[in-house]
């Protein structure tokens, strides 16, 4: 089963929630093991404090008994949790509360963890200067249930502090994210056929605006792009169909008219070669029309100007040979241009073509190209209205 994409506010939402998660209960770990450590350290020093007073008259201790009311000594009394031990001559002498299973003899002095059947018992023995050994227990029960009942409020705080912080952060990213959802929803109506609709303006959070605006400016883009072809295609099918006319005229003409001398056919041959240069050429522009929106246009060349309107304009006159066109070229030869040189014989080829079809019949067309400083200047004057 393929699962889809996550939402940006859930990731985000469980990203700081785990985070929360991780650093309220490593903290309350920490505070809960330094807690513990404390309170161990302090029954090691209550340990130390009751062995010392013990040290002095053990014998007096162990003399009255579990009932007596005293407790000078920490209260190592029945019901306190605590036990001691006088060890000599391999006999044992205890005082306090006795655990379930008996107690083994300390190896050696000092301090001692001890598992003693379901208790734990933590315990220090020192060697009296009689050569006997005093034994002081107290219980670890209590310190163990207070660590296990602080790592159990860490994990209460932790769930709680999680879920808080999860709730609160999917609310705020709600808020964050409503300009993102009126762009989402404002891109979902866009159609192709409203060129003009753009995304909505946003001015609150400055990220989402220059989102917004960099949106808005490639729609415009796109526009400018759409209605660029739209136009170069609507041009084109009017250019095409004057030499396609022209075309079909010429090889009617050879077909109904079989007696045509070799001169009158070459005539008609030759402008029917011009005319399929030109489609030629316009079918070449429709291809690099739709190379340039895929973005492989072709390299830029220097092209002569002056070479190339003499081109244009002698297949002009074959064209149409009713009308005069006149070629006028500054003395100082131009600059050459860089630029594609096919698309610049079209564009010529057009303005000719409409110049002669737009004039007077048998009118004439004065095509002049002048150099001003480092700037060449074509001008096609036509004597039509």
């Amino acid at each position: 089963m393929r699962i889809g994409p996550r939402s940006l506010r859930a990731r985000i939402t469980a990203s700081i929630a785990l985070l929360v998660m991780v650093v309220v209960a490593l903290t309350g770990l920490i505070i809960a093991v330094r807690i513990d450590h404390r309170d161990r350290t302090d029954l090691d020093n209550q340990l130390s404090s009751r062995a010392a007073k013990l040290r002095g008259d053990v014998s007096k201790l162990l003399n009255q008994g579990d009932g007596h009311p005293g407790d000078e000594y920490g209260g190592l009394l029945v019901g306190s949790q605590s036990l001691v031990r006088l060890i000599h001559d391999g006999q044992v002498d205890a005082r306090g509360d006795q655990p379930t299973v008996d107690l083994p003899i300390p190896a050696a002095d000092g301090y001692v963890t001890l598992e003693v059947g379901d208790q734990t018992w933590r315990s220090l023995t020192q060697t009296l200067a009689d050569g006997n050994r005093l034994q002081v227990l107290q219980d670890l029960g209590p310190v163990e249930e207070r660590l296990t009942a602080n790592a159990q409020l860490v994990t209460v705080i932790a769930i709680a502090s999680t879920a808080a912080a999860g709730s609160g952060v999917w609310l705020v990213i709600t808020v964050l994210l409503s300009p993102l959802q009126r762009l989402r929803a404002g891109a979902a109506g866009i159609r192709s056929m409203d060129e003009g609709q753009r995304l909505p303006a946003e001015s609150g959070t400055r990220e989402v605006a220059d989102l917004s605006a960099a949106l808005n400016d490639m729609l415009a883009q796109l526009q400018t792009s759409t209605q660029s072809t739209r136009r170069f295609t609507a041009d084109a099918g009017h250019e095409l169909r004057t030499p396609l006319t022209t075309l079909g005229v010429n090889l009617e003409t050879l077909y109904r008219n079989p007696e045509l001398s070799a001169d009158q056919r070459q005539q008609i041959l030759t402008a029917t070669l011009a005319e399929h240069t030109r489609i030629t050429a316009l079918l070449e522009g429709l291809q690099t029309l739709a190379r340039g929106d895929a973005g492989a246009l072709p390299a830029r060349t220097n092209v002569d100007i002056t070479d190339l309107l003499e081109e244009s304009v002698r297949r002009a006159r074959h064209r149409y040979p009713a009308t005069t066109f006149r070629l006028t070229v500054d003395h100082m030869r131009p600059p050459t241009l860089a630029g594609w040189q096919a698309g610049l014989r079209t564009a010529i080829d057009n303005l000719l073509d409409n110049a002669a079809l737009h004039g007077r019949p048998q009118g004439r067309v004065d095509v002049m190209l002048h150099r001003d400083n480092h700037q060449a200047f074509l001008t096609i004057d036509d004597d039509g209205p």
